[in-house]
């Protein structure tokens, strides 16, 4: 397997497998300046010098656009991988991931940004993906790990289980309440069913 050495510091190096996914790799904070200078120093194609560059955003993703009037030809360069489906720009798809993951508030983590000056995606741009992509993997990778757990169970003789159900307690919410199935077995929750209080059977 061919990987790249990436020296970050004077004592830092990060190992880069080329054909790792998007997720694993590191990303920086580059500056606008910085880009501007770098794709006006000479043009790509044909080596002149001082070509113009136009930068264009989608959230966290941009698309520098560098002009020739020497070669009379173009460059485009993207700062991130293909975009997920040729439309979703993959940064922006693993800020909202990583978002909800950490369980922080997507408007304080977009103050934190504004105050920064980086540009990203607005809120609803976040609910969306949330909607459209991050909860249907998760609940896709769930049922595909509770699957697997019952065919796990299945195999298995003597098997003990505990249940629960919570409501209207610290921490929990009054209108809703949660049952869960743990088999003390293999030491793991295999269901959980959360409904309105309404709808709870007390036996």
């Amino acid at each position: 397997m061919n990987t790249r050495i990436v020296k970050l510091s004077f004592t830092c190096f990060c190992r880069i497998d080329p054909d790792a996914p998007a997720y694993d790799e590191p990303k920086f904070i580059v500056f606008y300046s910085m880009l501007v200078k770098l794709f006006t120093l000479f043009c790509f194609k044909c080596k002149e010098s001082g070509p113009s560059a136009t930068v264009k955003q989608n959230g966290t993703m941009i698309t520098v656009t560098q002009s020739c009037p020497q070669c009379q030809d173009s460059y485009i360069w993207k700062s991130q991988p293909p975009p997920l489906g040729g439309k979703y720009p993959i940064g922006n798809i693993l800020l909202s991931f990583a978002v909800l993951m950490a369980g922080a508030s997507i408007n304080k983590v977009l103050l934190v940004f504004h105050h920064m000056g980086l540009h990203v995606y607005s809120a609803r741009t976040f609910f969306r993906h949330q909607k459209s992509f991050i909860l249907p993997i998760i609940l896709h990778h769930w049922e595909t790990y509770q699957a697997n757990l019952v065919t796990k169970i299945k195999k298995l003789k003597d098997v003990a289980w505990t249940g629960d159900g919570r409501f209207d307690s610290v921490g929990q919410s009054a209108k809703y309440g949660i049952y869960t199935m743990f088999c003390t077995t293999i030491m793991k929750i295999v269901h959980f069913e959360l409904v309105q209080v309404s709808q709870v059977l007390f036996l």
